[in-house]
């Protein structure tokens, strides 16, 4: 997801996000710390990679990277942790 051009970022976080909107899917990544620590880092990169670009940041490509994270907080095992990197 972090490597690649502007559209395929948005797909890749496209499928995390439809994965996440799945119950099983989003148990699933917040079953381990590491899963949950894994994606998180992963989003706050690109959260990161798009503030430092010269050009305009992708409002899609933010749009998917939010409702990633805001669908890790309705797990209420992962919802009070903080991600590292989180903006």
């Amino acid at each position: 997801m972090e490597i690649g051009s502007e559209l395929s970022k948005t797909v890749a976080t496209f499928i995390v996000q439809k994965i996440l909107l799945d119950d099983v899917g989003l148990n699933y990544i917040c079953a381990t710390a590491e899963r949950f620590f894994a994606v998180g880092a992963v989003l706050g990169s690109m959260v990161m990679s798009q503030a430092q670009s010269s050009e305009q940041p992708s409002q899609r490509l933010l749009k998917h990277i939010i409702r990633c994270y805001l669908r890790l907080s309705d797990n209420p095992r992962c919802g009070a942790v903080p991600v590292g990197g989180a903006p």
